[in-house]
């Protein structure tokens, strides 16, 4: 080779190599501007000399090298993301694949796909030397450019990153901070904003949480609860059950042979092991056992057949509104986890969305059947009792004492297992999710679970409600208490009860839209969730359509399923029954009234409701409700009605919970969520 040529040669290598310098160097300028985990790495040297160090140096260097294993871990962190001016303020990265880094296991595919999929096929470029672990960083944001939308955590940002498992907590908290101090992310230049670190958490649970007293108790109740099962089972298929065919059987002998009637019915009184059969049928330890049976409560649950005092249609509404509440929970609960929020609000004011939109009508439809139910059984239970009797005011008292605590006994269970539950739940997706729990009912829950119990949890701010949903169980239970005292007065002062009750309802419905006015209410959906303590979840606000229900059961037991009207009639209340309820599903429609308007809206929204409802209910009593009384008599809906207590207690739980453990955030759309 000639000296010119050599001369050549060197110096296009040297071009070269300066062209990969600077280009290299260009990169990894831009990589220190645009990823926090990369940025990080670049201010390594402020950390005392540990492992954790040296991993970091080492993947940095790794980084720049272009190593295949280096390449995977930058990539399962997090950076940011599209759609910041709308909400998005999760910066996830890929934790699955993060934690699948450290999986030396070969996919199973052809050998010659895998040849192809990678041209890295050494162990040392694939898989890194060390062991890698995802951690999360919440921080907040300054940013006046984003849409705030008056949520909780709504300026929070979630940060995941791929960091060497060596690495404290505290170790990167201050890498980051440092970064954030620096304003090294053109992002923060970009949306002029600056960032506050909260927290830095590495996912690892350290099964604390299963020394809580809450999980040992909850533990204890349900070990406790599947023994009781066991044995109530046993004691129902292997004894009740039998003594129950055993009785039948005599009873149709004697049915069978007149003329040996004194004989066989001295036998069933006789016979010790059917003695007590023949009074109740079991003993008061019997009764407990039968109480957790499998068998007989699936064949209770499960049993179509109702007696002559039921109204059917009543299970069609009850759990055909339980989905709709179901419903409206997906979509509530969503807001804490989808990464478009403002966008969310802008697709809630379409004309067909306010079925989901006003879908806390739902709510109002179990209100109204808890009025009615309660007047019903109420009046049912006092026909045929003589009513010019003289008064006993100690056994009213005591009838209604008893009454409120067999309903506190029934519900209350249940109601404090699912609580425990949800706390224990709450506290592993604490430890291991890496969102941020706006709900924290681990620490809300140990403090102020005594509120809950006592059914007073609605009259304090959702900040300090243990289980936000319960709201509802606080203001049926009041309503009951309250529509009970009614009910026992009026069958001493009949006047004064009903004067009672229009006083309750005409102060109730003023005061509502007095509230409604002072705070300047209008409907749009952020006003909605700012103002749930104040217009939503207290009683005075919701007892419209409850008192509502309490007519229309008083009405019903009067007109004992006749309604002797004209056709014309009969139509003309379905078209305003109708109408009331159209009216109230899709008034609101685009939101723009004003906060007048939205007062009287308010005000009497919820009984107008209530009132289309009440229409509804006494045409398909009185065999005047067609179509509607056929599809919401159907049997099937029957064993699905007698779940929805269990239903609306349990379906928060697992929706937060699906949320909670999902590696994505939601995106609001509408197909992908009605589906």
């Amino acid at each position: 080779m000639t000296y010119p040529k050599l001369l050549l040669l060197i110096y296009l290598g040297e071009s070269f190599l300066l062209f990969h310098y600077s280009v290299a160097t260009e990169i990894e300028t831009i990589m220190a501007r645009t990823s926090p985990v990369y940025a990080m790495l670049s201010n390594v040297h402020f950390l005392n000399s540990t492992k954790c160090t040296k991993e970091l140096m080492n993947l940095r260097d790794a980084i720049d090298r272009r190593t295949l294993w280096s390449l995977k871990v930058i990539d399962s962190s997090g950076e940011p993301k599209p759609g910041f001016f709308y909400g998005n303020n999760y910066w996830f990265g890929s934790r699955s694949q993060c934690e699948d880094t450290n999986n030396r296991n070969p996919f199973i595919f052809l050998e010659k796909e895998m040849i192809n999929n990678s041209r890295y096929r050494h162990v040392e470029d694939e898989f890194p030397p060390y062991e890698f672990k995802y951690f999360v960083a919440y921080f907040r944001h300054n940013s006046t450019l984003q849409y705030h939308i008056r949520l909780p955590n709504d300026d929070l940002v979630i940060l995941g990153m791929c960091l060497p498992a060596t690495c404290s907590k505290d170790q990167l908290f201050i890498l980051l901070e440092k970064v954030f101090r620096n304003r090294s992310l053109t992002v923060g230049d970009l949306y002029s904003a600056d960032f506050k670190l909260l927290e830095v958490k590495d996912l690892i649970d350290d099964h604390r949480w299963l020394l809580s007293g809450t999980f040992i108790s909850i533990m204890i109740l349900l070990i406790l609860t599947c023994l009781l099962m066991l044995m109530g089972t046993i004691y129902d298929v292997l004894i009740y059950q039998r003594r129950l065919k055993r009785h039948a059987k005599l009873l149709k002998s004697y049915e069978n042979t007149h003329s040996t009637q004194t004989i066989d019915i001295r036998r069933i009184h006789e016979d010790p092991v059917d003695k007590s059969i023949t009074l109740k049928f079991q003993s008061y330890i019997g009764r407990i056992f039968l109480t957790f049976s499998v068998y007989s409560n699936t064949k209770i649950i499960f049993n179509t057949k109702l007696n002559k005092d039921s109204i059917s249609v009543i299970h069609g509404l009850r759990f055909l509104s339980m989905l709709w509440i179901i419903m409206v929970h997906t979509v509530f609960y969503m807001r804490d986890y989808a990464d478009n929020k403002a966008m969310a609000w802008r697709k809630s004011e379409g004309f067909a969305v306010q079925v989901v939109s006003n879908s806390t009508l739902s709510v109002d439809t179990f209100f109204f059947l808890g009025g009615f139910l309660v007047v019903y059984l109420y009046l049912k239970s006092e026909q045929g009792k003589n009513k010019h009797r003289p008064f006993n005011y100690v056994v009213k008292a005591n009838n209604f004492f008893l009454g409120f605590l067999k309903r506190f006994v029934r519900l209350t269970p249940p109601y404090m297992f699912a609580m425990g539950i949800f706390e224990i739940n709450s506290m592993w997706y604490s430890y291991t999710s890496q969102f941020y729990m706006i709900e924290r009912p681990f620490e809300v829950c140990p403090k102020y679970w005594w509120r809950n119990i006592l059914y007073i949890q609605n009259f304090f701010g959702r900040e300090t409600m243990c289980m936000s949903w319960s709201w509802y169980l606080a203001n049926d239970m009041q309503f009951f208490v309250i529509s009970t005292f009614l009910l026992t007065l009026s069958s001493m002062y009949f006047n004064v009860a009903v004067i009672l009750l229009a006083l309750l309802f005409i102060t109730s419905t003023i005061v509502t839209g007095y509230v409604s006015y002072i705070y300047d209410y209008v409907p749009t959906m952020d006003q909605q969730y700012h103002l749930l303590d104040v217009l939503y979840d207290p009683p005075w606000t919701r007892i419209g359509p409850y008192i509502v229900g309490m007519i229309t059961g008083y009405i019903v037991i009067k007109l004992n399923n006749e309604l002797r009207w004209k056709k014309k009639i009969i139509v003309l209340f379905w078209i305003l029954g109708s109408t009331c309820n159209v009216l109230v599903l899709f008034g609101l429609w685009e939101r723009r009234i004003s906060s007048i308007s939205t007062a009287f809206y308010v005000a009497l929204g919820r009984t107008v409701w209530g009132i289309g409802l009440a229409w509804l209910l006494i045409a398909c009593v009185t065999n005047h409700g067609g179509i509607a009384n056929k599809i919401l008599s159907f049997k099937g809906w029957i064993p699905l009605s007698r779940l929805t207590y269990s239903a609306y207690l349990l379906n928060p739980i697992i929706i937060n919970s699906v949320y909670l453990h999902s590696e994505t955030p939601v995106h609001v759309d509408f197909l992908p969520n009605v589906s």
